[in-house]
């Protein structure tokens, strides 16, 4: 990953420049986020705390008017008529106007006095706020609907003490929910400046009056609905922390109403935010936020790409330079003008190059000139011996008297001599010569076959057991005289390094482009000092060797664009990889 240097640059520019812009971006965006939070809880906490302020002194103020009420003249009056209680009943709904009307029950709960007349005579015994009352304290009950008003209600009730504070009954108005929702409205319009918001009120039961219709008691819980159950419903009043409902759309701030009465239930002020629009001014500045970093990231990989191109094209340059100079091409330094330590590694470059220029023609010489001494070394080796034997035959010859037997015996000698020296300079010729190619499709498992049924029939070592494991037919490019002369003396040099008994594998392995042709011995093996000469022209460790077999073999292969390679570890044996063409094409 990130071989090249252009790449790496351009990487670790992009990390070390957008990693402080994204820490800031990140850092800005959680102290918005912070603030936002932050600024709904005050919002939603004193919208709420508000609201229960209000509804605290609304509902007071309703308790005291019915306390005020519970000690009318005519009403703690136990000699009043029902006509001047009723009358008496009216006049204070007629004056307060927030009252639907109002009942006067007597200590059996039978009412006495009705500002509608509807319920003369009937019994309110059950009705909870008849049982609160009746206790001796005023109280106020839940939403409720009920025969005598067309409307839902909230009842209030105070017991009635006559002047010797003996109580006589018990008096109960009923108020209207429409001045209690004007004046919630009020105040959620404060808050509703900032971002829309839900509003109502709950008991702990979650039975709530319903914003959007005002006039109707929700029967069922909401509880389930904002994700509260009622034990966590009476935390979270005590709690100055929002609530988060569970499906993470809507958060609460919930506060408890407080009155001097007693009342049936608590009840809760809920006001509640939806959570994207209370982060709507975050995503907005997420989006900008996203916009500008896109913008400030092209614009830095365009700037960092056109740098990085300015720094690496001379060193790409430079590199082909010196690949070209490898391949044997003349090093020539980019005339393009770069930065100046560019422009010093150039020179210092092309310094170097002429250097191992002049240095590999030193070489070269030199190796030319170890080489031919090697040569006529060899040379003089193999051809001085045969002359040895000719002249002094020879001599013999001139100093003797004619015998025909003597000559031809001589004369035997000398001619075996100069063929042992035609052999090697035919050998030379082999190694410094190369041969017209007469290149064909071979099937290498049939010339294989053939191959090592000859060898087999000639060889002179019976001990030696030569086996193939070519099954298929495997086809090669090549010439087959020169690849059997290779194989041959592969096949030579193994039998005679087998000292006892032994065998001689051969195995191929295929690939689309080559054939790995591979012959293995369990003889001697080869010394590792020794393994590093073998091809060298006249180095051989056979006793009647002149090291040019190998030699041979290796500019045969080369030949054929093919390879010759040696493996071998000393006491275990030895293995000749021939790798050969399949096709043409490489040819």
């Amino acid at each position: 990953m990130f071989k090249s240097l252009q790449a790496r640059i351009l990487f670790y520019s992009l990390i070390i420049s957008s990693l402080p812009v994204l820490i800031l971006g990140v850092i800005s965006y959680e102290s918005q986020r912070t603030l936002l939070a932050k600024e709904a809880k005050n919002v939603l906490t004193t919208g709420s705390l508000n609201i229960v302020n209000e509804m605290y002194n609304y509902l007071n103020e309703r308790i005291s008017d019915v306390n005020l009420l519970s000690s009318n003249s005519v009403l703690i009056n136990p000699d009043s008529s029902t006509e001047e209680k009723t009358e008496e009943l009216k006049r204070f709904t007629d004056a307060k106007g927030q009252y639907y009307g109002a009942v006067y029950v007597d200590l059996e709960g039978k009412v006495v006095a009705d500002t509608s007349n509807k319920m003369i005579g009937a019994n309110l015994a059950d009705r909870t706020w008849f049982k609160e009352s009746l206790k001796g304290q005023g109280f106020l009950s839940d939403v409720y609907n009920t025969k005598a008003f067309s409307e839902p209600i909230i009842a209030l009730s105070a017991p009635v003490n006559d002047r010797k504070g003996e109580m006589i009954g018990i008096v109960s108005p009923a108020f209207r929910l429409s001045g209690l929702w004007e004046m919630m409205e009020k105040k959620a319009n404060d808050i509703s400046e900032k971002y829309p918001v839900n509003f109502y009120m709950i008991n702990q039961d979650g039975i709530m009056i319903s914003k959007n219709d005002p006039h109707g008691v929700q029967e069922s819980s909401t509880l389930e609905d904002m994700g509260l159950t009622k034990e966590q419903l009476l935390e979270s009043a005590k709690s100055e922390d929002l609530f988060s409902a569970e499906n993470g759309e809507k958060i609460y701030s919930i506060q408890y109403v407080h009155t001097i009465a007693q009342t049936e239930n608590k009840w809760f002020v809920v006001v509640g935010a939806d959570k994207k629009q209370v982060y709507q001014p975050l995503n907005d500045l997420l989006s900008r936020y996203l916009s500008i970093y896109t913008f400030v990231l092209v614009l830095i990989i365009l700037g960092v790409y056109i740098l990085t191109r300015s720094l690496v094209k001379p060193v790409h340059d430079l590199v082909e330079a010196t690949e070209d100079f490898v391949q044997g091409k003349e090093f020539v330094v980019s005339n393009k003008k770069s930065f100046e330590e560019m422009e010093k590694l150039n020179h210092a470059f092309q310094r170097m190059m002429d250097t191992i220029r002049d240095r590999e023609r030193e070489i070269v010489r030199t190796e030319k000139l170890k080489y031919v001494g090697q040569l006529a070394a060899g040379v003089a080796h193999e051809i001085r011996n045969p002359l040895t034997t000719i002249r002094g035959f020879l001599q013999l010859l001139k100093n003797q008297d004619y015998e025909k037997e003597l000559i031809e015996k001589y004369s035997d000698v000398m001619l075996g001599e100069v063929d042992r020296v035609n052999v090697f300079v035919t050998q030379l010729l082999d190694l410094a010569k190369p041969h017209q190619l007469e290149l064909e499709n071979l099937d290498l498992k049939e010339f294989i076959d053939d191959l090592v049924d000859v060898y087999s029939a000639s060889n002179l070592n019976p001990d030696v057991t030569i086996v193939h494991s070519l099954t298929e037919r495997v086809y090669t490019y090549s010439d087959k005289n020169r690849l059997r002369q290779v194989i041959l003396n592969v096949l030579n040099n193994s039998c005679e390094s087998v000292e006892v008994k032994g065998k001689i594998d051969i195995t191929v392995d295929v690939d689309p482009h080559f054939v790995q042709l591979k012959i293995r011995d369990n003889g001697k093996g080869i010394r590792p000092e020794d393994l590093k000469n073998i091809g060298m022209p006249f180095y051989t460790t056979k006793a009647k060797g002149n090291g040019l077999g190998v030699a041979t073999c290796i500019q045969i292969m080369d030949e054929l664009k093919g390879k010759f390679q040696i493996d071998s570890i000393y006491g275990q044996g030895t293995e000749v990889i021939l790798t050969i063409p399949t096709t043409n094409r490489l040819i």
